[in-house]
């Protein structure tokens, strides 16, 4: 700093007579310290504005480039990780449309979900979507579907509760020119091990028609089908 040098310099070179009110009042340590403190204040951040910045987070980034075509990344946070936060990113080219989204309200055991979406010439169009309440021991769910992609159309959709050895359920179905159509469902109660019960359904796809139910109790199974065409008529136990 050069304050001290440019006041004695003044000192010694103008006349005496007092100095302009602002200085002559106050000796120039005490000038020094107080001007000090009230510009330093005034250029900090105050309490409030760094918890401000610490609650909320987001950000923006896009991106344009030849043959890569459009992309878009954003998200944002409020409250920490255990707060409420969102991420979604999605890109464009000549042949191929894709996004994806997540979002938490709490931490791993509050509120978390997701989905994707995707379009293009190879896989044909699609979306997945999930779901979780109250971390793995919670509620979860799932879905998703197919169309095109040399895969026809299909579907599957599931929820669970309570885990692994909770209670969890299931269906999923396909048409397609190959495979035919199909249909399947199933419940579970504690794990593998414990209770379920599925069944089945088909049409067309080489296999002629025919429905299937299985069900099961800790290692003892049991199943029934009938099949009719395809290339044996049959009765299954």
């Amino acid at each position: 700093m050069t304050h001290r040098n440019d006041y004695s310099n003044s000192q010694a070179h103008q006349p005496a007579y007092p100095y302009t009110p602002h200085y002559s009042h106050y000796p120039y340590s005490h000038y020094y310290h107080l001007h000090r403190s009230e510009s330093t204040t005034a250029s900090l951040p105050t309490d409030s504005q760094k918890e401000k910045k610490q609650i909320v987070n987001g950000y923006v980034t896009g991106n344009i480039g030849s043959g890569q075509g459009i992309s878009l990344n954003t998200g944002g946070e409020l409250g920490g990780k255990h707060g409420l936060g969102f991420q979604a990113d999605g890109h464009l080219t000549y042949n191929s449309l894709g996004t994806h989204a997540s979002g938490h309200l709490g931490n791993q055991y509050g509120i978390n979900a997701q989905s994707e979406t995707h379009l293009n010439s190879s896989q044909g169009a699609g979306f997945n979507t999930e779901a979780q309440v109250g971390g793995k021991y919670g509620l979860g769910a799932q879905a998703q579907a197919q169309l095109g992609g040399g895969q026809g159309a299909g579907f599957n959709t599931g929820a669970q509760l309570g885990g692994d050895h909770g209670l969890s359920a299931n269906a999923d179905g396909h048409l397609g020119i190959s495979q035919g159509a199909g249909f399947n469902t199933g419940i579970q109660i504690g794990g593998e091990h414990g209770l379920g019960a599925q069944a089945t359904a088909q049409l067309g796809g080489g296999q002629g028609a025919g429905f299937g139910i299985t069900g099961h109790a800790g290692s003892h199974d049991s199943h029934i089908g009938v099949t009719i065409g395809g290339k044996n008529n049959q009765l299954k136990k």
